[in-house]
């Protein structure tokens, strides 16, 4: 498929990745290739091209004057967003936590940063923003995930990389994120079996295997 886009003014033809007015058909490629980032953008620029494709299931992302262009989601990005977006939903189920699913929501903060998680969470009420994001990321590049939902304060992100669970907290101080090796908006899930029932081929047994784990 194929899409128009008008370059920045602003921007020589040596600073774009591809020739101005077409959208390269590599951004539309298999996921695995990574996402392709173009520099030297305006937020309304980024509002025509998400605009303009809607609904063709390629994704668009701003931060800082960037757009990323994002292939349509695989079948197995797609597997394991269901997978630890269910398993987030059974552990605060088991616990009574009052959890707010909103999915793909966009989050926007204009003339700064848009785009639409993978996941996303709010805990106990809905705020102006989710308490937990997740995010799968099956290729490298593109931009970066942590300061991207920095700019929306976002309290905790997970990332699903290399079959294995990273988990961020933001620090208000920095407005940066940490590694962690625990949940803080979630206390004492088990990230573990998180990540291993992420892996289960199929979202019925990551469920079981996740709610037999939990009530050990």
């Amino acid at each position: 498929m194929s899409a128009t886009l008008v370059a920045p003014p602003e921007a020589p033809p040596e600073r774009l990745s591809f020739h101005p007015g077409v959208v390269p058909a590599s951004a539309l490629d298999y996921e695995r290739q990574g996402p392709l980032v173009l520099p030297g953008y305006t937020w309304d620029h980024y509002l025509s091209l998400d605009e303009l494709l809607s609904g063709s299931g390629v994704r668009v992302r701003f931060l800082n004057h960037h757009i990323e262009i994002m292939a349509p989601i695989s079948a197995e990005h797609e597997e394991k967003k269901v997978h630890l977006g269910r398993l987030v939903d059974v552990w605060c189920e088991e616990r009574d936590i009052a959890s707010f699913g909103r999915g793909s929501t966009t989050l926007k903060r204009e003339g700064q940063a848009g785009g639409e998680p993978d996941e996303s969470f709010h805990f106990g009420e809905v705020k102006d923003r989710p308490d937990l994001v997740i995010e799968i990321a099956l290729s490298s590049g593109g931009l970066s995930k942590r300061a991207f939902y920095a700019e929306f304060g976002v309290p905790e992100l997970w990332i699903w990389r290399k079959d294995a669970l990273e988990v961020y907290i933001l620090d208000p101080a920095t407005g940066s994120y940490r590694a962690s090796a625990a949940s803080e908006v979630l206390p004492g899930v088990d990230l573990d079996a998180l990540a291993e029932c992420t892996l289960l081929p199929s979202t019925s047994a990551a469920i079981k295997t996740f709610r037999a784990r939990i009530a050990r």
